[in-house]
């Protein structure tokens, strides 16, 4: 076998996970917003949660069901209104395929940064995960903006990558409170 994926039913769970997210941010939170511009960002983000929570408990084995969370659900965004530009259109689907793998990364390479700064967050407190879901929102609406505004002709960089970052922020702090009322039982979020 040429591409060995190491813990298949955790990926497999992330990535139905992180497409349920994305499916009820669509839905409740998409309807609150207005933007005139392409793309624009979710002002609340919840797979984001996802992404800081999975890859603080399962590290580097959990990123194929992120990245494939975000591939699909980017293959989404560019391509439900016309499924068949797809073939015709190999910018976009490089556009998605780099901006998921920035996307998939910028947690990993988040708490990778703060371990290097502080050799006391190996452990998983609030204070941990706060840090990670800004650092690593930040790292992604940098990035991920920049590939946009390169590939992306009229794209607005100046109010998307605050969107971004605040929609991953906030994203990440609803995904955290429902995740400690569904699960009283998560051990490093009894304190909070």
């Amino acid at each position: 076998m040429l591409f060995k994926i190491k813990n298949f039913n955790g990926n497999l769970i992330v990535f139905f996970l992180f497409i349920v997210l994305f499916i009820l941010q669509d839905f409740f939170f998409k309807i609150l917003q207005s933007s005139a511009l392409p793309l624009a960002a979710s002002l609340i983000y919840l797979p984001h949660g996802l992404r800081v929570l999975a890859t603080l408990i399962a590290g580097s084995k959990i990123l194929f069901g992120l990245f494939m969370g975000h591939l699909v659900t980017g293959m989404y965004i560019h391509y439900s209104s016309n499924p068949t530009i797809f073939f015709n259109d190999l910018t976009t689907a490089l556009l998605i395929l780099i901006t998921s793998i920035i996307s998939t990364f910028c947690v990993f390479v988040s708490i990778k940064l703060l371990k290097n700064l502080d050799d006391g967050s190996r452990e998983i407190t609030l204070k941990t995960i706060l840090l990670i879901s800004i650092l690593s929102a930040l790292i992604n609406s940098l990035f991920v903006n920049l590939t946009y505004y390169l590939f992306i002709d009229d794209w607005s960089i100046n109010n998307q990558i605050l969107r971004y970052f605040f929609g991953d922020v906030f994203g990440g702090i609803i995904f955290f409170y429902i995740i400690k009322q569904f699960n009283k039982n998560i051990k490093f979020l009894e304190k909070y």
